[in-house]
Parts: C-alpha cells; sequence; structure tokens
C-alpha cells in the first residue's frame, strides 16, 4: 500500500507554518464573506429574519377601527324653503289645494284630525292616499281637534266659581271633557259645561264650582295626563294603521305650550304651528318644537306674504305657511296664486318633515 500524497492543506501548512497558514485562511473567509472573525454569521449570510425590515415588509397591524362617518348635513336650499301646512284634512284639500300643488309639482303638509277621515265633508283614505303619491306628507291634528296648551288664569277663581277665566277659551268648545286646573301644587279635575260670559269674553264653563281658590297668574287650565295621551298618541297610532307615516303634528286652534311638549315629543319629530303669528324661522336656531306659523290667504294680505317670500329667498330662510282649504277664499287659484310667487323667487318647496331633516 502506498503512502498517502500530501494534500495541497499540507503542503501550505508545512510552508507557513500552521499559524501562519490559519491567519492566511481566515482573512480568505473574511474577504469573501464565509465567516467573520467571532465566527459569527457574515452581513451577507444574516437571513431575512435577523435583518430590520423596510416599510412595506413589515408584519401586518391590527387594523385600526374606523370612525363611523356622520351623515352629512344636507345643502340648504340657496333661496330658501317653504312649507304648505292645510289644516283639519277637509275635502277641499283635495279638490282644491292638490290640483294647485300639481301645478307646480310642490308637496305639502296636511294635518288630519284621526276621528274625521272618511266623515261627511273630510277626506278618505283614497284620497289621503293620492295626496301621499304626489309627495304629500300626513301629519297628526289631534285624535278629535283638542287644543293641547295650558292657558294661564286671568282671574282669580272662588270655591263657588263654575266659570273659568284664561288666556285660551278653546276647552270650551267640548262639553263633556275633562279639564284639570292647578298651580303646581293643588289641582282639580271638572267637567266642562260649554262657552260661558258675554259675547267676545269667550270663558269656559264647568259643570259644578271649581272648590278652590286659584290665583290668576300662578295658575293654569289644561287637559290632565290621560285626555292629553288619548288625543297625542291614539291619532298617531289611527293614522299609522290606515299606512301612513307620521312624524309631525299640527296643534288645533294653534294653541301650543311647554305643558303640550310632555305629550308631544314622545311621539313626534316637529309641531308645525308651536308658535304662531310668523311666517319666518331661522335655520341658524331652527328648533322642530319651536316652528313658527302664520297663514298666506286668510287673515292676512299679499303685500305682507310677498314680502315675507323675499325674505325667504333673500336671506335664505325657512318658511312655514298654513290655511283652511275649506274656506271659501282659499281656492286653486289664490293657492296657485302663492305658488307662483314661490316659484318665481325660486324658493324649495318641501313637507314639515323634509324642512326638519334639512334645517334640524
Amino acid at each position: 500500500m502506498r503512502g498517502r500524497q500530501p494534500t495541497r492543506r499540507g503542503v501550505l501548512q508545512n510552508v507557513f507554518g500552521i499559524g501562519l497558514f490559519s491567519w492566511f485562511i481566515s482573512k480568505i473567509k473574511q474577504l469573501f464573506g464565509v465567516q467573520s472573525d467571532s465566527g459569527r454569521k457574515s452581513p451577507k449570510e444574516t437571513t431575512t429574519e435577523s435583518k430590520p425590515l423596510h416599510a412595506d415588509q413589515e408584519q401586518a397591524k391590527e387594523p385600526e377601527e374606523e370612525e363611523e362617518e356622520e351623515d352629512p348635513q344636507p345643502t340648504l336650499p340657496e333661496n330658501g324653503a317653504i312649507v304648505f301646512v292645510y289644516d283639519d284634512g277637509p275635502m277641499e284639500d283635495y279638490t282644491q289645494a292638490l290640483p294647485a300643488h300639481k301645478a307646480f309639482d310642490a308637496p305639502a303638509t296636511t294635518g288630519i284630525v284621526s276621528e274625521w277621515v272618511g266623515t261627511s265633508g273630510y277626506m278618505d283614505t283614497e284620497e289621503l292616499d293620492e295626496l301621499v303619491e304626489a309627495g304629500w306628507e300626513i301629519a297628526s291634528h289631534t285624535k278629535e281637534h283638542r287644543p293641547l296648551a295650558s292657558f294661564p288664569l286671568t282671574e282669580d277663581t272662588n270655591h263657588s266659581d263654575i266659570i273659568v277665566s284664561a288666556e285660551g277659551y278653546r276647552h270650551g268648545h267640548h262639553e263633556g271633557e275633562t279639564v284639570e286646573i292647578t298651580n303646581g301644587e293643588t289641582k282639580v279635575l271638572r267637567e266642562v259645561a260649554g262657552l260661558a260670559g258675554e259675547p267676545g269674553e269667550r270663558r269656559v264653563k264647568l259643570t259644578e264650582p271649581v272648590d278652590e281658590h286659584f290665583h290668576a297668574g300662578e295658575s293654569e287650565i289644561h287637559y290632565p295626563a290621560d285626555v292629553m295621551h288619548e288625543a297625542v298618541d291614539d291619532s298617531k297610532k289611527a293614522l299609522e294603521e290606515m299606512g301612513y307615516d307620521v312624524s309631525t303634528i299640527l296643534a288645533p286652534y294653534d294653541a301650543y305650550s311647554g305643558y303640550s311638549n310632555l305629550f308631544v315629543k314622545e311621539q313626534y319629530d316637529g309641531v308645525a304651528n308651536a308658535e304662531h303669528g310668523s311666517r319666518i324661522n331661522y335655520p341658524d336656531e331652527y328648533d322642530p318644537y319651536e316652528t313658527q306659523r302664520d297663514y298666506f290667504i286668510e287673515f292676512t294680505d299679499k303685500k305682507s306674504v310677498k314680502h315675507d317670500l323675499d325674505k325667504i329667498a333673500n336671506n335664505a330662510l325657512l318658511g312655514v305657511v298654513g290655511a283652511h282649504s275649506f274656506k271659501d277664499e282659499v281656492n286653486e287659484e289664490s293657492i296657485g296664486e302663492m305658488l307662483e310667487w314661490v316659484e318665481e323667487r325660486d324658493i324649495e318647496t318641501m313637507t314639515l318633515r323634509e324642512a326638519i331633516e334639512t334645517y334640524d
């Protein structure tokens, strides 16, 4: 057996010596990046696990929860808007007001007394359905057209009095209904006998004496809570059972107060005539439970109506106007004239529900 031939490594070790040879080999490895002086992996051998990650290589982070975007506020009409609100639901809303509004492609709101639907002289569901198809809104006008306000007494009452003097007399229209007289601490419930007093005085007459002393200015007359709930809640329920979406209310007799809010706010998004006597509502301070409304044909004149329409258009305001279409002067022609003035000023027409969605 022949002896093993010396390897190249052995030859080099013999020439340079083992120490010098090891030093030479380590430098060669360093030069080509095979191993560092300390025996750790050289940068070229470093795995991606030990390298710093670039931005696009970063480990996936838990996605942050996106904030829910609020619905954008509707753009306010440049030349303002106007709401037409008709009272009571007479057949004339269908025969006179609807044709006029259709001619101008203008919606409106009609306040419906739920107990009057389909009775003599008042619209039935067939007519109401056509109004809705034309873009109209059905609003409540209470169950039996009862006043919702609480009226301050204007004269003291004595124990034997059966006549109550107050700032509002409308409770006297409803014989047999129960009213509450209270100063906040003491209250009595009495049945209404009707109206009383000399012509023009229009006071509330009761079936029996008050039997308490109430001071004027410190006491009020109104319907008790159960009657208020019946007037407000039952009307909405009845109209909804007929198939109508009801979210607003029109106060009978234009009578509304803070007491009314205790019951109305539970069921409705706004009141068409919480403040009677002005057609103008200012967008920056609009409160749907303080809506101002006034008439545009009856109890007014054309000059003042046009003046308010100019103000609405020039200042981008919200106007709310009303009418009783069963009155002779409120007809298709006079309503059409008003709608023509609105169109000339490029004022947008809305339902009350749409106005609340836009301005509240």
